[in-house]
């Protein structure tokens, strides 16, 4: 069997969605530990920059540390795209040499809001990575692309298997998207929470809809579907606690680290599906390499790696162990007052009332003392990120991961180690104490820095 590292050496990849959060995690493996010939990176003007801007700065990173150490690094080349567009922006010379060089695919880029409007949300999810993999579809080397879709994208079924579910109402994907573009705004948001069918934000719900697009498109190339769950900071590579985004975990545990009355609708009992990055980018390396291993022509059938088990702790454990990565004197605070978690609507609502009422106490303080006020608004985000995936946070699924336990199995001992993903392995109660200073760290004091 070939090995994991000889297989990606030498190759040519193409990354969607590499400046990401778990697209850099990606990245900073590949080059570091894979030695590939050349790696690209599809990448969008943002914020004044342009591609090759944003490539430099990301690679200038704390993440990258290690990678600019090395003394010889692998070549990474920047290509400005509209992913908005069927051709993607690009020219007719760098498609032909995408077509030519690329054997390894890793579709990574998405818009991880879930309060996005149903449209926004499939145009950007679904359609811009359909417009990805008709230039896939043309690739002459390809060996494999793996579609990075969600844990929760089928989170409506209390048993969720490693298969793509082609259940999606109105018509399917199609049918929806041509009957949104004859709707009014009004229209669109009264028919959204039927066409959703049970699935608790439109971002769960486009994730589903691009699996049965590839399903039904592309099942005939060696594609793979990823399903991740939650992603938390790293656990130990490149660096501990590492972590660049305020989504998930970090908008959960802002109220906390803003010293704000917290509330919280939860079932202390449900066992949350958590995963660090760094395992991620590992199972999803070794996913890759599995889907390259088995294709054959005449395939039909999409493989599925769902990358989930009950490692983790409950959400009573899991709360009290964040807590144990504050200053000594919130710990004992948020421990025993300071916070609500409970299923009881009435009592959720009475205490996010008291905590919006804090952020806007905050905010004055921080007028009369000259600051710039935000607090409520930050904390109203996060509520409303809380309310679109409450599903999430009171139910117990029953996954299968036969795929990930199998390729895990068959590695050696040292490969074993090198891309460690088993989530038994983790020590949870450390991970997430090294949470909040993390965040601290990376995300709030990087954003006060970069503001100066």
């Amino acid at each position: 069997m070939v090995s994991i590292r000889n297989f990606y050496k030498n190759s040519t990849i193409l990354i969607s969605g590499g400046t990401g959060f778990l697209g850099q995690i990606l990245l900073e493996k590949t080059l570091r530990l894979l030695q590939p010939s050349k790696v690209y990176l599809l990448i969008r003007k943002k914020k004044g920059l342009d591609a090759e801007q944003r490539l430099h700065k990301m690679m200038a990173g704390i993440v990258f540390d290690r990678v600019r150490s090395l003394s010889t690094l692998p070549k990474v080349e920047a290509i400005e795209v509209d992913m908005t567009r069927p051709d993607m922006a690009l020219s007719a010379e760098t498609r032909r040499q995408l077509e030519q060089e690329v054997d390894a695919v890793f579709q990574l880029a998405a818009s991880v809001s879930f309060n996005e409007s149903l449209q926004t949300s499939l145009r950007e999810n679904v359609q811009n990575n359909l417009n990805l993999y008709n230039l896939v579809r043309d690739m002459k080397n390809l060996r494999v692309a793996m579609q990075v879709s969600t844990m929760y994208s089928n989170c409506n079924r209390e048993v969720i298997e490693e298969k793509v579910y082609n259940d999606v109402g109105f018509g399917g994907y199609d049918a929806i998207v041509k009957m949104l573009n004859q709707l009014h705004e009004t229209q669109k948001e009264a028919i959204t929470p039927y066409i959703l069918k049970g699935l608790p934000n439109t971002y769960t719900f486009a994730k589903k809809c691009v699996e049965i697009k590839l399903q039904q498109e592309f099942s005939h190339l060696p594609v793979g579907i990823f399903r991740p769950p939650a992603i938390t900071s790293t656990y130990k590579e490149p660096l501990v606690a590492w972590i660049d985004n305020m989504y998930g975990a970090g908008g959960y545990v802002l109220p906390m680290i803003l010293g704000l009355y917290s509330a919280y609708f939860l079932d202390n009992a449900t066992v949350p599906m958590f995963a660090p990055v760094d395992y991620c980018a590992n199972a999803l390396l070794l996913s890759a390499f599995d889907v390259a291993n088995s294709f054959h022509t005449g395939r039909n059938v999409i493989p599925v790696y769902n990358y989930a088990d009950k490692s983790c702790p409950n959400f009573q454990d899991t709360y009290n162990y964040f807590v144990e990565g504050l200053p000594w004197l919130q710990r004992s605070i948020y421990r025993h007052f300071m916070n609500t978690r409970t299923t009881n609507e009435s009592r959720y609502r009475f205490a996010v009332a008291l905590m919006l009422a804090h952020a806007s106490a905050m905010d004055r303080l921080r007028i009369m003392t000259g600051q710039t006020p935000g607090i409520r608004r930050a904390v109203e985000r996060a509520l409303q990120m809380m309310d679109k995936s409450r599903l999430l946070m009171v139910t117990n699924w029953e996954i299968e991961n036969a795929n990930i336990k199998r390729i895990q199995q068959s590695l050696d001992p040292v490969e074993r180690k090198l891309f460690e993903c088993d989530l038994g392995t983790v020590n949870w109660r450390q991970h997430f104490a090294d949470f909040i200073p993390g965040l601290r760290k990376h995300v709030l004091n990087g954003r006060k820095n970069n503001s100066r």
